[in-house]
């Protein structure tokens, strides 16, 4: 009667299996969809408020040198010092897109990660379930064996 045993946790180990891997993938789903809205606040949101800064950062180096009395013009320190300025601000977009970039490819990388988690928590799940079915199939045979219908 352990044939009944392994067909039962033949059973067990695919809707195990399953539902490991649907959570799994649920997971997974959550991550892409966190990429998608940071990606699309990193757009909308944050880089134009960072651009919009900046813009507001120059304008006022540019009024704080005219006030100084000094000229701004080619050659001279307060140009030079804008120059830096746009150089540096320019610099700090350039970052924070990398850095946005890396986070979503890193977000994609363990969806892809748990999809794959998945596909092996369904591949074990039926493998276990052959072992069952087969050990259950060992079992019949072992018990019609000794019953003498085998021989």
């Amino acid at each position: 009667m352990s044939a009944l045993g392994n067909i039962a946790a033949a059973q067990s180990a695919k809707r195990i299996s399953a539902y490991n891997a649907k959570v799994t993938r649920m997971e997974r789903d959550f991550l892409d969809a966190k990429r998608e809205v940071n990606t699309k606040f990193y757009n909308n949101v944050t880089k134009p408020l960072l651009l919009k800064n900046q813009k507001k950062g120059r304008a006022n180096l540019f009024v704080s040198s005219l006030r100084s009395g000094a000229e701004v013009r080619e050659g001279t320190t307060p140009y030079d010092v804008m120059l830096e300025n746009n150089v540096n601000q320019a610099f700090n977009v350039v970052i924070a897109d990398y850095n946005q970039e890396m986070d979503a490819n890193d977000q994609l990388n363990q969806s892809l990660m748990l999809e794959a988690k998945a596909q092996g928590q369904e591949y074990a799940g039926q493998m276990t379930a052959r072992a069952q079915k087969f050990a259950a199939v060992g079992s019949l045979l072992s018990d019609a064996n000794k019953l003498g219908y085998i021989g």
